[in-house]
């Protein structure tokens, strides 16, 4: 199982366009297609986030659902700032911490990293057409 961590910005960008590769991405999560991580941190914002973009309740569903799917990551292995964004830290600790595979987000400072410690960070767009859909699983699998 390919272990993901999803930056907040995945579900803005799927709230506002429900084709894209950010959306595809959390629809594969919620199939069981890949396993998303995440801690209370990270939890927070997100709401935060629903809430500031107002969010229908179809997607905050799709959200909690996301949530009740995806692991939480209680003990987080703290790391040096490795970015310019402090508010950037709480991925890369949660994903260093469960030893993700790819943290997909749309945020240049993480981006810039390429990758921590084992762990690739990369674009939706590039995650879903490079390293996913070739794989020959479709977003309708496993329905």
């Amino acid at each position: 199982m390919i272990k993901v961590v999803l930056d907040t910005n995945l579900f803005v960008a799927a709230y506002w366009n429900r084709r894209s590769a950010s959306s595809k991405i959390i629809d594969a999560c919620l199939k069981g297609n890949l396993q998303a991580y995440y801690t209370r941190q990270i939890e927070k914002e997100l709401w935060l986030i629903m809430r500031n973009i107002r969010a229908k309740e179809e997607f905050t569903a799709k959200v909690t659902n996301f949530i009740g799917r995806a692991e939480l990551v209680e003990n987080v292995t703290r790391l040096e700032a490795l970015t310019e964004d402090p508010d950037d830290q709480k991925f890369l600790e949660c994903a260093v911490t469960i030893g993700a595979d790819y943290l997909i987000t749309s945020d240049d400072h993480l981006l810039r990293l390429r990758s921590v410690e084992g762990t690739e960070i990369i674009k939706p767009g590039n995650f879903w057409r490079d390293r996913y859909a070739d794989r020959g699983i479709s977003e309708e699998s496993k329905s």
